[in-house]
């Protein structure tokens, strides 16, 4: 099996609020990268905050600052778009992999 052509995700590195695919995709995973600052992470399906809210990703501790990186699974069917909304507060960084 090769990975690269087996599972040819798109990916995206996002630092702040960020429409990362615009239209119906699959939202496959998000890798948390780094953190300077907690907060929280919102994930939408839509193309702006306005959209169906898919999770809130609490960052709260400065352990969760130290105890990187960590990738969360979705595999979830997006039917607009898939949309990262930072806090206020949040300073960190995420790589988004969707088709």
């Amino acid at each position: 099996m090769n990975p690269a052509i087996d599972f040819p995700w798109d990916k995206q590195l996002v630092a702040a609020d960020a429409l990362v695919k615009a239209g119906a995709c699959v939202l496959h995973s998000i890798n948390f990268n780094g953190m300077t600052v907690v907060g929280d992470l919102s994930v939408y399906d839509g193309v702006n905050a306005g959209g169906n809210l898919i999770a809130v990703i609490t960052l709260r501790s400065a352990i969760q600052v130290s105890c990187q990186p960590f990738t969360m699974f979705f595999d979830c069917e997006m039917e607009d778009g898939i949309y990262l909304d930072f806090d206020a507060t949040l300073t960190a960084n995420f790589t988004v992999m969707y088709k």
